[in-house]
């Protein structure tokens, strides 16, 4: 019962009778247009939890002080590890979840939901377990301040409850995203955050608050998966036998683990930063870590809202035209996608650490500087591997994206504590930096090797264009800055030069980047034998 995509089947590496070149295009111009209203949801939807921690980061630091800023800041990352290595499940659910509703098959969905749900509640009470036991050591060996060691204990205790809750929530999101419910996740997913916000603003006060915002963490969580499931009711049927076949989860659990392997890679890359911080630096450290890499982990994520409608296009085109028509897609795409992303990531990345100081104040400064190390390697690393990731994925070779994951992994891994030790936190997040960098440009090699993927020349006008535009970012920041504001709308008023700079720069370079390229002459390549990451 394994759902299979066309993609993925060996004969789909040949091309099939080509359609007329006008009914491709038509084709391809209607699928985007469709798309777009379904990423915008998404992208609402995606977006609410990054903008509600970037409105409320400065408020919790001011109530709660920077040290107990630190212990949530901490428990969250034990949390989102976590969350990521739950063995795939989370991630493998949308795709089980799309291949029930493309058969119309209620009842299985339902038996998918009821067995998620009772896994999420065994893992929850198997880390609640461990929390009991491991507590007092946990807060010992992260260096906490003595005063704060009875709250964090009481924080590590509602770990078990959260991430229950946590993985609940992503159960409910998959379900709808499966069955194109988008308009209805950016509700639910908008509605849950703004209720969290307005209850730490009110209830939060000066103090030991930090049990009660786990509370009001876990409510976010509950509003998100009651709100999911009772919208996505319609797509479920519960009925006996409550938990899937074997032979359901045995296909099932052959895809999770696939899945976890480049998740294990997003653990490493992203959230060990977190607990080398907590183990080698004092507690603080770590608010100032995860003020910056909420910056700059939101700033990577807006491009990557265009990679549902590319993929989809991508893989439309393979379907019908084979290897060498995928190829060709990429040749059209890439052209405009790196100087456009590495353009925005020059100016981000020249303004971000100002911002962060708008943001959060002077004594912040250190947040900006991890903002801006950790956004140079995003930019290069989305820029170099967004569409060839859309490609390796459309053509059924994801084990290529593993691999380079694998090896940003090990350069980070290797770097992390002689840098942490020289630099500090700096250190941390400079060899995450220099990991992905590497990791991407090994990708470049890998996809070049498989299908002959090659670079086209930066536009003449992108130098002319991007270094004006930082300028422009960086000097409207400054003003900004000696204005003395501090908090989210002076970050606001911080993003208008930004703005401003990158209007200019995509004015400059749209007429190169709209021309049509000239036509490839990229010989086809038979698609390559995946290898085992």
């Amino acid at each position: 019962m394994r759902p299979r995509h066309p993609v993925g089947h060996e004969s789909a590496g040949k091309a099939e009778p080509a359609a007329p070149a006008t009914a491709g295009r038509s084709d391809r111009d209607r699928t985007a247009r469709g798309l777009l209203p379904s990423v915008g949801f998404s992208a609402v939807a995606q977006a609410a939890p990054l903008l509600t921690n970037l409105v409320l980061t400065p408020y919790l630091i001011r109530h709660l002080g920077l040290d107990r800023f630190g212990v949530w800041s901490l428990v969250l990352v034990f949390l989102a590890t976590l969350t990521v290595l739950d063995g795939g499940v989370g991630a493998s659910l949308a795709r089980f979840h799309a291949y029930h509703a493309a058969r119309g098959d209620r009842e299985g969905a339902g038996r998918l939901v009821t067995g998620a749900l009772v896994l999420f509640v065994a893992l929850g009470v198997v880390v609640t377990g461990l929390c009991l036991l491991l507590a007092p050591t946990l807060t010992s060996a992260v260096d906490v301040p003595p005063r704060l060691r009875e709250e964090a204990g009481l924080l590590l205790l509602a770990l078990g409850p959260l991430l229950t809750l946590a993985l609940a929530s992503n159960s409910a999101t998959a379900l709808l995203q499966a069955n194109a419910r988008f308009r209805t996740l950016a509700g639910v997913s908008g509605g849950s955050c703004l209720a969290y916000a307005v209850a730490v603003i009110v209830l939060i006060d000066q103090g030991a608050d930090l049990p009660l915002l786990a509370v009001l963490a876990a409510g976010r969580y509950l509003l998100v998966t009651v709100g999911g499931l009772v919208a996505g009711a319609r797509h479920v049927r519960i009925r006996r036998p409550l938990l899937p076949p074997r032979v359901e989860r045995r296909e099932f659990w052959h895809y999770a683990v696939r899945m976890q392997l480049s998740g294990f890679t997003v653990f490493l890359n992203g959230e060990i930063d977190a607990l080398v911080v907590a183990a080698l630096l004092p507690v603080r450290y770590v608010g100032i870590y995860a003020a910056g890499y909420q910056v700059a982990n939101a700033l990577r994520s807006l491009p990557l809202y265009a990679f549902p409608p590319i993929l989809t296009r991508m893989t439309q085109v393979f379907t019908v035209r084979g290897l060498a028509g995928a190829v060709r897609e990429f040749h059209v795409l890439q052209p405009r996608w790196l100087p456009a992303v590495l353009t925005y990531g020059v100016v981000t990345t020249a303004a971000v650490g100002l911002a962060v100081q708008v943001w959060l104040g002077p004594a912040l400064a250190l947040s900006g500087a991890v903002a801006a190390v950790l956004l140079a390697g995003y930019s290069v690393q989305v820029a170099l591997t967004g569409i060839r990731t859309c490609f390796v994925r459309a053509i059924g070779r994801p084990g290529y994206e593993t691999r380079y994951s694998w090896c940003s992994t090990v350069i980070n891994l290797a770097l992390t504590v002689p840098l942490t030790l020289m630099f500090g936190v700096v250190g941390v997040v400079l060899a995450t930096s220099v990991g992905i960098m590497a990791g991407s440009v090994y990708f470049v090699v890998l996809c070049r090797r498989l299908a002959g993927l090659r670079e086209r020349r930066l536009p003449r006008r992108w130098l002319l264009a991007t270094l004006p535009a930082a300028v422009v970012a960086v000097l409207g920041n400054l003003l900004v800055l000696r204005m003395g504001l501090h908090g989210v709308l002076p970050l606001l008023l911080a993003g208008l030069p930004v703005l401003a700079g990158l209007a200019a720069a995509t004015a400059l370079l749209l007429p190169e980047l709209t021309a049509h390229p000239a036509a490839e002459t990229t010989p086809e390549r038979s698609p390559q034998k995946e290898e085992a990451p």
